[in-house]
């Protein structure tokens, strides 16, 4: 290769000087990279089969040459006249990933640079095409896909129903008019920083698409930051630190995110894309899980109301399709996974407004599991684990669990799905037990909190009205069971 480089920067003289410093910086099976000065790259398709996807990223450079957020395309050649291979020479963007940084940010750095990339994406986004069979190519890819996972055996009779009847729905959901050029690779790896400024490389993947589908593998980022990350920049992908993207992209981006139906399109992204990556690795149990839990939102989302829950099992399901942990100030802004505010500006909402949110605390997720039990007469109890609040420790974080243990059989079972790392209906022999269990990790960690059993959760109360409610529990002696 070295004779085409020096080939190349023969041509190209006019922009790398008579005499420029050239070093090799990645050797891959799609395209051989070389820096010049320290202010160039020159991209060298050296292999045939990628030249469509090359051309892809030569095309998106010049459709998108106004876009400052975006490297200049200086120079591309396809002809194979004087070089045997496509290449092209673009800026070397200066800063670093994403990932290497993002967990050092503040919410308002984070909340900034998503700002700029729905910037980014809107100039994208402005190169618009004509429609073309989009429903019957995602049905296609799924086809395809099922088929081999069926002769994998990978899915017993009641999954295949499932998967099935989501299949059903593809048509209904997918309907889109607005087509527009889409990154279709938008994780923190393919976005650099520079003094606060983004720019977004490799363009290979581009495509027409409905403009939703830009969110396709950004929205499994914001979930499974870990999926695109580098093995050196892994273990910085703390998943709260991504939550509240969605919400920043709804302000700056409304376009992006309210489009009809976007959850369960989105659902049928990940099922396709979870089911490519089961085919090739069918051990894996948590490929198949994630395949399955999207279906669930394609098939179950619209026809599960929250009134027709009937079991244990079926409200888990309903929790997981339609509730994230999250809560809704006084002024009606979202918050997700995260308590900034959270004394000043809280309220516990209802449970028909959070049923229309789809957020909820601890608070509001204890209060509608005793609801279904309740409803349901099945023998419950509701529990408050929680530090004092008082003046001295309001500058502190928010040290509060509520949650719900059910009765069922002779045995004790706790209902939890707001602490997602415990998530899942939990059989124990007794309420003691439930509760050492429960309260148990906190105690190792030096975390000293009082458990209180209390019989509701009223709404409207402000947390420190919550805990002035909890607090008259205090005195009721709980019974021992």
């Amino acid at each position: 290769m070295q004779e085409i480089i020096n080939k190349i920067i023969k041509q190209n003289s006019s922009l790398f000087g008579t005499n420029p410093i050239i070093e090799k910086i990645n050797v891959g099976f799609t395209n051989t990279i070389y820096k010049i000065n320290d202010s160039f790259i020159v991209k060298i398709c050296t292999n045939n089969d990628n030249e469509n996807n090359f051309t892809k990223e030569i095309e998106f450079y010049k459709a998108n040459k106004e876009n400052s957020l975006i490297p200049n395309l200086y120079y591309s050649n396809t002809d194979k006249q004087d070089i045997p291979y496509f290449y092209e020479i673009i800026e070397k963007v200066k800063g670093i990933s994403l990932y290497n940084v993002w967990h050092t940010f503040s919410e308002e750095e984070r909340e900034d640079v998503i700002k700029q990339l729905c910037e980014a994406m809107k100039q994208i986004h402005s190169n618009t095409s004509s429609a073309y069979d989009w429903i019957e190519d995602i049905k296609e890819q799924f086809s395809s896909l099922y088929t081999k996972a069926r002769e994998l055996n990978i899915f017993n009779e009641e999954e295949q129903k499932l998967l099935n009847y989501a299949f059903s729905k593809f048509a209904k959901y997918l309907e889109s008019n607005d087509f527009v050029l889409i990154h279709n690779d938008l994780h923190f790896d393919n976005i650099f920083i520079n003094d606060g400024k983004i720019k977004i490389i490799d363009f290979e993947r581009s495509m027409f698409a409905p403009r939703d589908f830009e969110l396709d593998i950004l929205y499994r980022m914001i979930r499974k930051p870990w999926k695109f990350a580098s093995e050196e920049t892994e273990q910085y992908t703390d998943s709260s630190h991504y939550s509240n993207i969605m919400i920043y992209i709804e302000k700056y981006y409304p376009e992006l995110v309210n489009v009809p139906n976007l959850y369960q399109r989105l659902a049928v992204y990940d099922i396709v894309y979870f089911l490519e990556q089961l085919v090739k690795h069918p051990e894996l149990e948590e490929l198949k899980n994630d395949v399955i839990f999207g279906a669930k939102i394609v098939a179950l989302k619209d026809e599960m109301p929250f009134d027709d829950v009937k079991t244990p099992n079926d409200l888990m399901d309903f929790m997981n399709i339609n509730i994230e942990y999250g809560w809704v100030d006084k002024q009606g802004n979202k918050h997700i996974n995260n308590l900034k505010g959270f004394r000043e500006n809280y309220r516990i909402s209802p449970i028909d407004e959070m049923l229309e949110t789809g957020l909820g605390t601890c608070i509001e997720q204890a209060k509608m599991i005793k609801h279904f039990f309740d409803k349901m007469g099945i023998e419950n109890k509701l529990y408050c684990h929680r530090s004092y609040e008082n003046e001295e420790n309001f500058d502190k974080d928010v040290r509060m669990h509520c949650f719900v243990l059910f009765k069922y059989n002779d045995n004790w079972y706790h209902f939890e799905h707001s602490n997602r790392h415990k998530r899942g209906i939990h059989k124990y022999e007794s309420i003691e037990s439930a509760i050492q269990e429960i309260t148990g990790d906190f105690e190792e960690h030096g975390d000293i909190r009082k458990l209180t059993e209390i019989n509701s959760i009223p709404s409207g109360l402000t947390f420190k009205g919550f805990n002035d409610f909890v607090n008259e529990f205090d005195n009721i002696k709980r019974k021992t069971f």
